[in-house]
């Protein structure tokens, strides 16, 4: 069931004991490739960082993911990206916790292919942690899902994907930074990933286990 509008469009079964909670159980949002729809691939006005300059700079609109989250409230824990407000969430059965600035790829849009420097939009879930000698600590998420290859495939037979992409890419996850001045400006500079300064990557870092769904919001309304 789609989660793009989750306070409007969800119904009652997620929540049901059997279906694990809201999100499901871990292995069902792996192997389902639980997201946002599969329909057509968003495509919203570019926002992008030029090798020398950025391009196009604009201040992060408002937070679309404050308050208390209902369809959340059976989650331990749970981490909203909204690529809009460029914020991170890290709600606790549903309420706020804590809330830190973000930035993410340097192009705008749902990530579709190796390189396109795109961060996903979907529901994800944690499954690894390290740390990392360029970018502090380094949370993987299971990027590809099967929405992410099916959007993939689709995209490439209508020929949005250049002839030589090697496929959907892979190594996204949420980390720190090497380049602290960018991040406190708000640039977005990262190939795909979600970009945290080492500070709050630190915090986020020590609160949250391998299994925690991670729900990234489009930057374009659908």
């Amino acid at each position: 069931m789609p989660l793009a509008r989750p306070p409007q469009t969800l119904q009652k079964d997620p929540l049901d004991e059997r279906s694990g909670g809201l999100l499901g159980g871990g292995r069902a949002r792996r192997d389902a490739g639980i997201g946002f729809g599969v329909g057509e691939v968003v495509q919203p006005r570019p926002f992008a960082l030029s090798r020398s300059r950025p391009v196009e700079i604009e201040p992060p609109r408002e937070p679309q993911v404050a308050g208390f989250l209902p369809w959340a409230s059976d989650e331990p824990l749970l981490i909203v990206v909204d690529k809009m407000s460029r914020r991170l969430v890290l709600y606790r059965f549903g309420a706020p916790a804590k809330t830190y600035p973000v930035v993410i790829g340097r192009n705008a849009g749902r990530k579709l292919y190796e390189g396109d420097r795109r961060t996903p939009s979907g529901i994800y879930e944690i499954i690894g942690k390290r740390s990392h000698p360029k970018w502090d600590r380094f949370l993987a998420i299971n990027y590809p899902n099967q929405i992410d290859r099916e959007n993939f495939l689709a995209a490439l037979s209508a020929g949005r994907v250049p002839r030589s992409s090697s496929g959907t890419g892979g190594s996204i996850g949420i980390h720190g930074t090497d380049k602290e001045d960018l991040n406190r400006v708000g640039i977005n500079w990262t190939y795909g990933c979600v970009s945290l300064s080492n500070k709050d990557i630190e915090e986020l870092d020590s609160m949250v286990p391998e299994g925690t769904p991670v729900l990234i919001r489009d930057d374009q309304e659908p």
